[in-house]
Formats: C-alpha cells, sequence, structure tokens
C-alpha cells in the first residue's frame, strides 16, 4: 500500500480501501463535529440549525471528492488533498513525514501520519482485518479537528 501511495498508483491503492466503510467513517466524524459546534453555537445563534442543516447537506458530496485513491495517497504522504486539481497537475513534493504504527485490537491496526515538527494533531489512517488470512483494508481515517 505504500508503494502505491508514493508512486500515486490509483488502482494499485483502490485494492487495499474498503471505500463504503471509509466514506461512512468520515461522513458520521464530520456529522458530529457539526452537531457539537450546533449545540455550542444553539443558545447564542438562532441560525445554528439552518447553518448546521446547510452543512450536513454539504457533507455527503464533499466525501465523495475527498475519497478517492488520488486523495488518499496525497494524505498517506502527509499532504492535503487539492480540491478541483486535474490529474495532470502534480502536488508539491511531500514533506518530511513521520510515522508510528501500532495495533489496536486483534483485527484494528493504526497508523499515525504527521509532518515533522507539527504540533497538530496527527491523521490516523485504521486498517481492519479483511477475511480471516486474507489483507488489511483502509477503513476509517481520524483527521485533527
Amino acid at each position: 500500500m505504500k508503494a502505491a501511495a508514493e508512486e500515486r498508483n490509483a488502482a494499485k491503492l483502490s485494492n487495499y480501501v474498503d471505500f463504503p466503510a471509509l466514506k461512512e467513517n468520515l461522513k458520521a466524524s464530520f456529522n458530529a463535529k457539526v452537531a457539537a459546534e450546533m449545540a455550542k453555537e444553539k443558545e447564542s445563534n438562532p441560525f445554528a440549525a439552518f447553518g448546521a442543516a446547510i452543512a450536513a447537506a454539504f457533507i455527503s458530496p464533499l466525501m465523495d471528492a475527498l475519497v478517492t485513491p488520488e486523495s488518499l495517497a496525497m494524505i498517506m504522504k502527509g499532504d492535503k488533498p487539492q480540491f478541483g486539481m486535474s490529474k495532470k497537475e502534480s502536488p508539491k513534493p511531500a514533506q518530511d513525514i513521520e510515522s508510528s504504527m501500532s495495533y489496536e485490537s486483534l483485527n484494528s491496526f493504526a497508523v499515525s501520519i504527521s509532518k515533522k515538527n507539527d504540533p497538530q494533531e496527527p491523521v490516523v489512517l485504521v486498517f481492519n482485518r479483511d477475511g480471516i488470512f486474507a489483507s488489511w483494508k483502509l477503513s476509517a481515517i481520524r483527521l485533527p479537528m
């Protein structure tokens, strides 16, 4: 998977991703963040619920645009996905990144990725076992929010 990401080989990278599970995970994360923000603003801003409804309408298309083999390759290299970039354009070179890996459970493995000397929370890629003797598939991403 690492080689596929470094090569930005979308077809090869797709074999290691559970796209439906990943999209649902990210949608749930963003919806939870919007709900938490709405709860904070509910008392002071009467338009907070309206804003949250609009935000919720954009989450699904945003996840469809974000969860692509190309954007995942960028995330794995420590870059931010660039929306609207044509496939012929090449993004700036990846900066030095740090990564760490650990098992979260028997069937779950996490890889934390961050830029060196960056105080921000890392992006965490969560892989789940795909079958008993099969490979691992990317099924969740924990973004710093």
